[in-house]
């Protein structure tokens, strides 16, 4: 699991650097679990899976209802 890191403290006054810490804090815990790929379980239940590859990311996954329902990978 990927390790979080505490938000820093509120000065007295806001400011502009103090917010632009704050934001930066987020993208960087966003990122972090973005790059967290371990799944673990028992049961994987894709009932809604796309069935075209058409507006999805490369690595997303989709059901290509036309090859048997073969499960493929976006490139």
């Amino acid at each position: 699991m990927p390790t979080t890191t505490r938000l820093p403290d509120p000065p007295a006054q806001y400011s502009k650097e103090y917010l632009e810490r704050v934001l930066n804090q987020i993208n960087l815990q966003f990122r972090a679990l973005d790059a967290f790929l371990e799944l673990r379980g028992s049961t994987l239940n894709l009932a809604t899976l796309p069935t075209s590859a058409v507006g999805l990311r490369s690595g997303d996954v989709w059901r290509d209802a036309g090859s048997a329902n073969v499960l493929k990978i976006v490139p």
